[in-house]
């Protein structure tokens, strides 16, 4: 999709539809993809997305319990590991572990041929997949629950545990004989026992060191404390060390084994990993149109849209939270009446009501459930122009009416029958005669062009013009002449009174 300006999504506050899916996002890598949604304009994608998001919504809505939490991101370590020879580390596997539990538990989710009815759009995403569990029992015979090595995982590894706990057995007993008899000649100081070096020691007052065999490892900052391990268990410490580093090589190994395993299933746990930010996407969609109340309206393949019950979905959610009611709106635009002229005292609502329009055209060729009734039909434009507020330039040093000029002149430029054009307050920002005169010039330009445009305007000429002219619609944002208040009632067919 084409945007003119640039700035197009923060004028249509686009941007902060994405805060709002970005902080809906369990984990960092759907936030991230989040993020960057883009609208579309491939009618397959968009209707896809849409019928995706939708299932979802239901499951939400029905409690369905879709097996989805938060994981870490396995694509770096999967990077490493198509590296011939690469050995994974540990905790690398316990991310991969996790990506499998939960793709084991969607596979499980689909199992009954219901879930598979009910949710086509989502099983067809995990279809082509295979199953999990043997890669899960590669990884569960060397790992436990708690992701700590098993004692089992191998004969060897089981065999070196045993032995190493049969020397720690040995060298406390025989640790604590030593103690006793060193504390009987008052030859420890009050904490008897510490480690240094990786090795067991006594806590020695320095002037009893030379009364002790063994092998002073350190003494305290103060010097007056010696660590000495005993000579007596030096052979045992000696077995355990040696114990310990084999241990670490034994577990390399089975690492090692457990990465040769994996590698060739590099790809398809990429998959893996892939389809479940997918559904995290998915998921975070699907919760935002459920906080809006958002259905999916008739997708079009060609320009066109019939809104009914709209609300502009930034508004609704401001409301709600207020518990301040929201008004719907009514539009509906076609080849026959492309453009609205948008009419009505100032804070009547008609730039939420064009935003409106915009915000919602964008979110639904973004794949985005939108705040309408299903009944709504939206159609598929290639471009959207949009000039809204203030577009003054400094880095051009332009008027804020000159930098109006500018759009205008692209928008001419480039406008086309699969454009959707929306300008807020036409022509403002110079003398009424000649912005008037100006305004009524590039909407003729546009109605000849046959874009769709929702344009606010308080010149009365534009009003006439669309009035006689075929294509061109009034409307209005109704006006309570009872209570002096606006409505904030968008109404097709008249113009309004800026008074």
């Amino acid at each position: 999709m084409i945007f003119e300006p640039k700035d197009v999504f923060h004028k249509l506050e686009f941007d902060k539809i994405l805060d709002l899916l970005e902080r809906e996002a369990l984990t960092p890598m759907a936030a991230e993809q989040l993020r960057a949604l883009r609208p579309s304009t491939e009618f397959a994608w968009i209707d896809q997305s849409l019928r995706e998001t939708r299932e979802y919504k239901l499951i939400l809505e029905k409690n369905d319990r879709f097996p989805l939490e938060r994981f870490t991101d396995i694509l770096p370590d999967l990077k490493m590991l198509e590296v011939d020879g690469f050995t994974l580390q540990a905790e690398a596997f316990q991310g991969i572990l996790r990506v499998l539990i939960l793709m084991r538990d969607v596979f499980r989710f689909f199992a009954g041929g219901a879930k598979k009815e009910i949710y086509p759009k989502l099983f067809d995403i995990t279809r082509e997949l295979s199953n999990v569990d043997q890669l899960m029992k590669s990884i569960t015979a060397v790992f436990d629950e708690k992701g700590e090595i098993r004692p089992d995982a191998s004969p060897d590894l089981l065999r070196i545990r045993r032995e190493t706990q049969q020397k720690i057995r040995e060298l406390d007993g025989r640790f604590r004989q030593i103690i006793q008899e060193c504390r009987s000649k008052g030859w420890l100081s009050d904490s008897p026992e510490s480690f240094r070096n990786g090795r067991r020691v006594l806590s020695v007052p320095s002037e009893h060191k030379r009364k002790i065999r063994g092998i002073i490892h350190d003494e305290s900052d103060t010097g007056r404390t010696a660590f000495i391990e005993p000579e007596a268990v030096i052979e045992i410490n000696n077995d355990i060390f040696d114990l310990e580093h084999e241990e670490r090589r034994e577990i390399f190994r089975i690492l090692r084994n457990l990465s040769d395993t994996l590698r060739p299933y590099s790809s398809l746990m990429r998959s893996y990993a892939q389809v479940l930010v997918r559904f995290d996407e998915i998921r975070s969609k699907a919760s935002l149109a459920l906080s809006l109340r958002a259905g999916m309206p008739i997708l079009k393949e060609k320009p066109t849209f019939s809104i009914r019950k709209g609300y502009h979905p930034l508004l609704y959610l401001k409301n709600k939270q207020t518990g301040k009611k929201t008004i719907p709106f009514e539009l509906r635009l076609n080849s026959e009446n492309h453009i609205l002229i948008l009419s009505g005292p100032n804070a009547g609502g008609k730039s939420v009501a064009m935003k409106s329009v915009g915000l919602l055209q964008l979110m639904v060729q973004s794949g985005l459930l939108i705040p309408v009734h299903e009944l709504s039909e939206f159609g598929i434009f290639k471009q959207v122009f949009a000039d809204i507020g203030d577009q003054q330039s400094l880095d051009d040093d332009l008027s804020t009416y000159s930098s109006r000029l500018q759009n205008a002149r692209v928008f001419l430029q480039k406008a086309n029958p699969e454009t959707l054009v929306l300008i807020d307050e036409m022509g403002s920002g110079t003398d009424p005669k000649p912005g008037g005169a100006i305004a009524e010039a590039i909407l003729r330009q546009l109605h000849r062009k046959g874009v769709y445009a929702v344009i606010t305007t308080h010149y009365s000429n534009l009003k006439v013009y669309a009035f006689r002219n075929h294509g061109i619609l009034n409307g209005n944002m109704h006006f309570d002449k009872a209570t002096l208040s606006p409505t904030y009632e968008l109404k097709v067919g008249r113009p309004g009174s800026s008074y």
